[in-house]
């Protein structure tokens, strides 16, 4: 019996081993020379893997630790790879055992620690291959527990080191494949349906759940997360909700200024509103306000259509102060999709008095784009003392998408979960 040997002269190179992991230990690997021997046949040499490099990880054969209450030893070490679309992922395996309570998994994968046991009460439906989720058109799922699980990704992996004790035929070289799922909701646990290289073709579901308390339970040094693993749960991060209150005040405090800004802004006043045809050569502008920037506005209800006007504005003493020209169009119709407009039926000059008095304004029409465009109704306004909002603005708008970037954390902590899944839905 398996079970009664405590240590062994490896049969092929005659390193000492130590056995771990009770009867059902079918394998032993010997972590000095690489070679596979059956525990069920005194330890014959199965394969040879010399030279293999021993993965990073903190974990050691021999280790123990209490995990929920129970005690269990490290008895076993693989190192896995997969390779997809020119991509390398690495992570290492480690088998546990309890006397009382079985085999389980402890994984390093990208810093985070996982814990693996197999799961009794198979989820309902049949097993998932990576196969039919080939054939699936929408993404497959189980329930398992009551509570629905989805489908994350597949997953291909192949032995490139192994140490220690197995209750499975354990060997460099050997391919497994599986099929995880996650619940769609917060992080709790993982779902995986897994097909073991062997004469009987094992297949199990085993359930993970993200564990980086193992490493201090074992004894070990913990490592360095990197990234957001799938079964990470979400965690406030420290100091949040100050952040969130602080660029919250800030945001509303640029608001607030910006609706006081407009409201101290003087109305706008009338300067002509009638036919277009009957616009008179010429308007007056009675600047009061040169020390801010003014706003001469044109609204003409144009529609299908277009007109450019043609702008010119004098100071007191008569020299020009701008001249340019504004294009009024405005185009709507129907389509299969319903009602769509593009254009504006309005146009705006800003510019900077340099001095108070009248101005003498010259508006006339260039052209039209539609026949009775330019006998549409015009409306001409001017307003003064307008503010300039522009760094205000620009500010507030920072203030906001920090505010939504503190306030949406566990909304991109999600995303960053299922950021790993191969499901595509096109």
């Amino acid at each position: 019996m398996t079970g009664a040997v405590r240590s062994i002269d490896c049969t092929n190179c005659g390193a000492g081993l130590d056995v771990l992991g009770g009867g059902r230990v079918t394998t032993q690997v010997c972590g000095y020379c690489g070679a596979s021997l059956d525990a069920d046949d005194a330890f014959r040499v199965l394969s040879v893997h010399s030279g293999l490099t021993r993965p990073a990880s903190p974990f050691r054969l021999g280790m123990t630790g209490e995990v929920d209450g129970v005690a269990f030893t490290v008895i076993g070490t693989l190192g896995l790879t997969e390779s997809w679309r020119g991509e390398t992922w690495h992570w290492v395996d480690h088998m546990a055992y309890s006397p009382t309570h079985g085999y389980a998994w402890i994984t390093v994968e990208g810093g985070h620690v996982l814990w693996t046991r197999k799961v009794r009460d198979w989820p309902a439906g049949e097993f998932l291959t990576a196969a039919e989720v080939e054939r699936a058109e929408a993404r497959p799922g189980r329930t398992w527990r009551m509570l629905p699980y989805r489908y994350y990704e597949s997953s291909t992996a192949r032995v490139d080191f192994a140490e220690g004790g197995f209750t499975y035929r354990a060997q460099v070289g050997d391919v497994s494949s599986s099929v995880s799922l996650l619940p769609p909701g917060r992080a709790s646990d993982m779902l995986t349906y897994v097909e073991r290289p062997g004469p009987s073709g094992e297949r199990e579901v085993e359930v993970t759940r993200y564990a980086p308390e193992l490493p201090a339970a074992f004894g070990a040094d913990a490592p360095s997360p990197r990234g957001v693993h799938p079964l990470q749960p979400y965690r406030t991060p420290a100091g949040s909700r100050y952040y969130t209150i602080l660029f919250g005040g800030l945001l509303a405090g640029a608001i607030l200024l910006l609706l006081g800004m407009q409201a101290a802004t003087p109305p706008a006043r009338s300067l002509y509103d009638g036919p277009a045809d009957g616009l008179p050569s010429s308007l007056v502008l009675d600047v009061s306000d040169p020390s801010r920037p003014a706003r001469l506005s044109l609204h003409q209800a144009v529609v299908n259509g277009w007109v450019e006007y043609g702008i010119d504005i004098a100071d007191p003493s008569g020299a020009p102060l701008a001249a340019t020209a504004r294009i009024i169009e405005y185009h709507e119709g129907r389509d299969s999709d319903g009602r769509w407009s593009e254009g504006s039926q309005r146009a705006t000059v800003d510019f900077q008095p340099e001095a108070a008095g009248p101005h003498i304004l010259s508006i006339s029409s260039d052209g039209a784009g539609e026949a009775g465009s330019q006998v549409a109704p015009l409306q001409v306004t001017y307003a003064e003392g307008r503010p300039n909002p522009v760094w205000l603005t620009l500010a507030a708008g920072l203030f906001a998408l920090a505010f939504l970037w503190t306030l949406s954390s566990s909304v991109r902590h999600r995303a960053a979960r299922w950021r790993g899944s191969d499901w595509s839905d096109d």
